[in-house]
């Protein structure tokens, strides 16, 4: 009982933070050639509505409390785990937009896949390790602070992107874009 309730706000404080925001890492590598605007545009909002809908997706699961099971629980923590791994693969291949400040853009992505993988290892440590009712409050801080450091790192790097984009390329791009019109609407 007490792994499933730290696993539901696991998984609900994630999809809070997919809310705020939005993967195929198999394969994936990083792109070493310039992006053209739109494209990159296209590929970033892709990632973040595939990821936020995949989190909405499994959160919704779990709209009844009496439906709960530890291995149903274990199951979308792990379907999470596998949705942000795909994001951050995504993130990987959108290479470096080909714009005045495309190098800084790239380097903040970069800095937001590795937030997201270091972060989502210390969650899945946090639900592996924790056993006991007295467990559950420092598990639950613990998960907090990892969904605070991601969506911190979300935050700064679409900071990051505008603040970069001096001429104004990537926000051109990202309007006339119908995929980013759904992930930012």
């Amino acid at each position: 009982m007490t792994k499933k309730l730290l696993v539901t706000v696991c998984i609900t404080v994630l999809a809070v933070a997919a809310a705020g925001c939005g993967g195929n890492d198999e394969g994936s590598t990083t792109t070493t050639e310039a992006t053209p605007a739109s494209d990159w545009a296209e590929g970033f909002c892709t990632a973040v509505t595939t990821w936020k809908d995949s989190v909405k997706g499994v959160t919704d699961q779990f709209t009844d409390l009496s439906s709960f099971s530890e291995e149903g629980l274990q199951n979308a923590v792990s379907d999470v785990q596998d949705a942000t791994d795909t994001f951050i693969g995504d993130l990987k291949v959108l290479g470096t937009p080909d714009t005045q400040s495309g190098e800084d853009v790239k380097s903040s992505i970069d800095g937001l896949a590795t937030t997201l993988e270091d972060e989502l290892t210390s969650i899945q440590t946090t639900v592996d390790n924790t056993s006991g009712i007295t467990e559950i409050p420092g598990a639950v801080k613990d998960i907090s602070a990892s969904v605070t450091t991601m969506s911190t790192q979300f935050t700064s790097t679409l900071t990051t992107i505008e603040d970069a984009d001096v001429q104004g390329e990537l926000k051109a791009a990202i309007q006339d874009s119908p995929t980013c019109a759904d992930a930012v609407g």
